[in-house]
């Protein structure tokens, strides 16, 4: 093997990559075929309830792989990675389903706005993920940043449910549509058409701008989240594109429910509180993986039976 390759492969099989990435295209090949001649919500809801159970048996399988491949402790980092990942992405859904609501988005145009989404958002994933554990190796001191960043956003997200301030969509969509050469009819297919002679962004377009940007917000608190259970390449890069790849099935899913689930984001406000701890105390204080699972669980298992037992978001 030429010099270097072993250190950025992580001391990982070839094969095993290999395999991941086969397994996210074939998977993604399925998520686009099985929903795109489902024309009916109530159709991509029925088929998104699949999905979403493949995605995540398939997530699951692959830590049996990790554990084969690799060693039980690193098959319980990536299982603390995905869970950690999944739920901090339900943050992602909330501000999703305000976005969909902006731009007046039928189902099949959501669909393909998540789809590239989705692709876009591995690509900048990678880069984000392979950076921040560079850092962490070259400077210890990176620790207690990425654990500052987590305690912040903990305390805004807190804040602004104290303050039952509700998701509003970013100023810069109107601010960019008054300013792009946009089309006059709305599509709900093309991101570009022509008009005139000349070419046109459509309100799709817009929707995947805001949905990429809105990906590349939430991935700087949950890749430092993730980079406080493990530093190896491949466990954080594998459990945080799974968890990003089931986005799409994942807000179809929850859609419908997404306002009832209401109080789930205080479950995201002790996840990020405990995470930014424990990268802040890391030097004093080792957490061992199977607390911060039950820490993890619980918070999840607590807020959603909370959301349901206490009176709907719109009624308050």
């Amino acid at each position: 093997m030429p010099f270097g390759a072993n250190h950025i492969l992580g001391g990982v099989p070839l094969w095993l990559w290999l395999l991941f990435h086969l397994v996210v295209i074939a998977l993604l090949a399925a998520d686009f075929f099985l929903t795109r001649d489902a024309l009916s919500s109530h159709a991509v809801e029925r088929r998104s309830h699949w999905l979403t159970a493949i995605w995540v048996g398939a997530a699951l399988l692959f830590a049996l792989l990790v554990y084969r491949a690799l060693s039980a402790r690193y098959a319980l980092e990536y299982l603390t990675g995905y869970g950690i990942e999944e739920s901090l992405s339900i943050d992602n859904l909330f501000v999703f389903l305000v976005l969909f609501r902006t731009f007046n988005l039928k189902s099949a145009a959501q669909r393909r706005v998540l789809f590239f989404g989705v692709l876009g958002a591995i690509a900048m994933r990678a880069i984000l993920i392979f950076a921040g554990i560079r850092l962490l190796n070259a400077f210890a001191w990176m620790n207690y940043i990425f654990g500052g960043i987590l305690l912040y956003t903990a305390w805004h997200v807190l804040q602004k449910l104290r303050e039952h301030r509700p998701e509003q969509s970013p100023r810069w969509i109107g601010w960019l549509s008054w300013r792009l050469p946009m089309a006059s009819q709305e599509q709900d297919e093309h991101f570009v058409v022509r008009e005139e002679g000349r070419m046109r962004l459509t309100p799709l377009f817009l929707a995947l701008v805001a949905i990429e940007i809105t990906d590349l917000i939430f991935a700087t608190d949950s890749i430092p989240a993730v980079l406080a259970v493990s530093h190896h390449p491949f466990v954080v890069y594998s459990s945080n594109i799974f968890a990003v790849l089931g986005l799409r099935s994942f807000y179809f899913t929850l859609a419908a429910a997404l306002e009832r689930l209401h109080k789930l984001r205080y479950g995201l406000v002790v996840i990020l509180a405990f995470v930014g701890a424990k990268m802040l105390l890391a030097h004093v204080v080792a957490v061992p993986i199977w607390i911060s699972l039950a820490v993890l669980g619980s918070a999840v298992a607590v807020t959603a039976i909370w959301s349901l037992v206490s009176e709907p978001a719109s009624a308050q």
